[in-house]
């Protein structure tokens, strides 16, 4: 594992004495299966590293929030019951965090006010290195309402199931299919735009 993530993860949980190689049988559909925290580190850390980031925008601030869902995976994962797949249930939280990171962060804004700012930010962040057409493509997602802009992420960038996103957004499947398809339509005329000019 990668010193640090390692010691990412340490500093969070240092003074919880939280073990980090505890293990905990959980009940599948098909079989016990013997989950590791530190396996799920290995396997999961950037998949929620970016999602989160995709959300809150500033390496820094994903840092904190999944410093946070790792240490709330830890402590739910003896109680995690197998309603869903391990994947969702991480990103369930994490999704959690990061609008629980938000609204601490935006405590007098409304969400909506809160997208006004994201392709500034995205761009001045001294880890975002991209191209003239990922900044387009930053620049179409920056449109979408924040709604809109997590589903289409989720989807586009993670390739989560629409199934997977309705457990993790807490909605209605076709209410998720709904606002992808639009987000997606926007972006197509979007970049339609862009490349005429």
């Amino acid at each position: 594992m990668n010193q640090n993530k390692t010691f990412l993860l340490y500093k969070g949980l240092k003074d919880m004495s939280i073990a980090l190689s505890h293990k905990r049988a959980l009940n599948t559909v098909s079989k016990p299966q013997e989950i590791d925290i530190n396996l799920l580190l290995d396997q999961h850390h950037d998949r929620l590293y970016w999602m989160i980031r995709k959300i809150v925008l500033v390496h820094d601030d994903a840092q904190d929030v999944l410093q946070n869902t790792w240490m709330k995976i830890h402590k739910g994962l003896p109680s995690f019951k197998s309603n869903s797949s391990i994947d969702t249930w991480m990103f369930r939280i994490a999704y959690n965090e990061c609008m629980r990171f938000l609204s601490q962060k935006k405590a007098n804004l409304r969400l909506d006010e809160i997208d006004t700012d994201y392709i500034q930010t995205l761009t001045a962040d001294d880890y975002f290195n991209a191209n003239q057409t990922v900044t387009h493509f930053q620049a179409a997602l920056a449109t979408l309402p924040q709604n809109e802009r997590h589903v289409f992420s989720l989807k586009y960038f993670d390739e989560l199931t629409f199934k997977a996103m309705a457990v993790i957004l807490d909605r209605n499947e076709n209410s998720i299919k709904t606002l992808y398809y639009k987000a997606e339509k926007k972006i197509k005329t979007y970049l339609g735009k862009q490349i005429i000019v």
